[in-house]
């Protein structure tokens, strides 16, 4: 009788962990759902300033921008992915959702090491928008210690 008890309890148990399970899966199917761009509901990304120029540098320095974007459209912008042109600039961006007439960013970070002369260099953010494909970009001159 005890055996039965305990057995029992175990199957119950293992039932509530899968369920719960099903309801975590099933969460978030309903939070991708909710963020997938339809014919009338879709974000639209707006960067502030999209291309600058960030004059010159000397070479082996590191320099800093940070693009702002606002979110124009009616639904939640994701960024689900931000590129660079070159492994001398590393973006980093706002990870979580930017509600509608919400800001979010692109911090972009140049390193000179080895570059010398006019660049122009560009960044691809690829978000749930139309197109999903967004792009900044910026020139520098990076001078040489002679």
């Amino acid at each position: 009788m005890k055996k039965s008890v305990i057995f029992v309890l175990i199957l119950i148990v293992f039932n509530a962990c899968e369920n719960k399970q099903r309801t975590d899966n099933q969460t978030i199917e309903d939070k991708q759902k909710a963020l997938q761009p339809t014919k009338d509901k879709f974000p639209v990304m707006v960067i502030d300033t999209p291309s600058v120029d960030l004059g010159t540098l000397m070479q082996g320095d590191t320099i800093m921008h940070v693009y702002n974007f606002k979110n124009t459209g009616n639904m939640p912008l994701v960024l689900s992915n931000v590129n660079a042109s070159c492994g001398c600039t590393t973006p980093s961006y706002s990870t979580e959702p930017v509600a509608p007439g919400e800001k979010g960013f692109i911090i972009v970070k140049f390193n000179s090491k080895g570059k010398e002369g006019k660049l122009n260099k560009t960044v691809t953010a690829y978000a749930n928008t139309k197109p999903a494909e967004n792009t900044v970009s910026f020139k520098i001159e990076v001078l040489v210690k002679r």
